[in-house]
């Protein structure tokens, strides 16, 4: 068995690059294993694909450290690889972190690499996300087009301005999109029925195998990672007035049974979102355009590493 793991030092609030060095050295690792750092966005998907064509036919365990973007990018490569015998662990050291509590391991023991590289492999579904012109990504965790997916690109624009932090980019582009990205006129489609038609305008729709992101929000409460289902859930556009409260129980996962007079949710394997033009995809904090997507279920496609307890 060979061990890589990718770390990104913008992570989180500050480079951990060397302290993983360090621990991954004072484990005394009988098998092979080798540190890659990312040295910027994509990166990580480029060095997770060569590194694992490098070593084609050996068994290998790559570790991504950092946050759910880090983590999308290392699946990425791992399945543009074509590696057969490969499995991912979570290390979450980002700022999000929302993939690892689909599981029900405390995110510390996701950090405990001791535990981790000792840990048993899990297959989950992932979600294959392809577009009309043939852009295709994959993800672990949540897709979704819409209000979320706005916030998501403009917070990347405002993290550009000087003494501008995370938290307070968020913010700025919340309150902008709050102004103009509430009304998309979005199609959903799930297992080929139209069950939205874009007559009405949505606030935005999700398809989940995770649980949880954008900081913790419960986006889709029933969701499991490992039963060959996707969760649809579209929200319509609501008044200003009554946002407040939505952002309340999508936060506690309560949005689905408490607002079924807003709140479509669907269970399917397949579903397409269709608009005019092209749609920001928010890929796991990735803004892809796409025309038209289609995000398919792939049952039990890629292994996760779910860390050994006492290890």
């Amino acid at each position: 068995m060979r061990h890589l793991f990718i770390v990104n030092p913008a992570a989180g609030r500050k480079d951990r690059s060397a302290s993983i060095k360090s621990t991954v050295e004072s484990l005394l690792l009988t098998d092979p294993y080798d540190v890659l750092v990312t040295e910027s966005p994509g990166d990580a998907t480029v060095k997770t694909r060569e590194y694992l064509r490098a070593h084609s036919g050996e068994t290998v365990r790559v570790y991504a450290c950092g946050g759910d973007g880090t983590l999308c990018e290392t699946a990425n490569g791992v399945w543009e690889s074509g590696c057969a015998d490969c499995a991912i662990g979570v290390v979450p050291i980002g700022s999000g972190n929302d993939f690892a509590k689909s599981f029900d391991v405390p995110a510390d023991r996701f950090c405990n690499l001791r535990e981790l590289t000792r840990g048993e492999e899990v297959p989950i579904d992932l979600l294959r996300v392809k577009s009309e012109d043939g852009t295709e990504r994959i993800s672990l965790n949540i897709v979704s087009a819409g209000f979320d997916a706005a916030v998501c690109k403009g917070q990347e624009k405002f993290k550009k301005w000087p003494l501008v932090s995370g938290s307070t980019a968020y913010n700025m582009s919340l309150a902008q999109c709050l102004v103009s990205k509430t009304k998309n006129r979005l199609r959903v489609l799930v297992d080929g029925e139209e069950i939205i038609n874009g007559k009405k305008p949505l606030l935005f729709a999700i398809a989940a195998n995770g649980r949880y992101y954008g900081g913790g929000f419960k986006a889709s409460p029933y969701s499991d990672l490992s039963d060959g289902l996707l969760d649809c859930v579209a929200i319509d556009t609501v008044p200003k007035i009554r946002f407040l409260r939505l952002v309340g129980k999508f936060r506690a996962g309560r949005h689905i049974e408490e607002m079924q007079d807003v709140v479509t949710y669907r269970q399917c394997r397949s579903m397409r979102i269709c608009a005019e033009g092209m749609i920001d995809m928010n890929v796991d904090g990735e803004i892809v355009p796409m025309r038209d997507p289609t995000i398919e279920i792939v049952p039990a496609a890629i292994k996760v590493i779910v860390p050994k307890e006492n290890a």
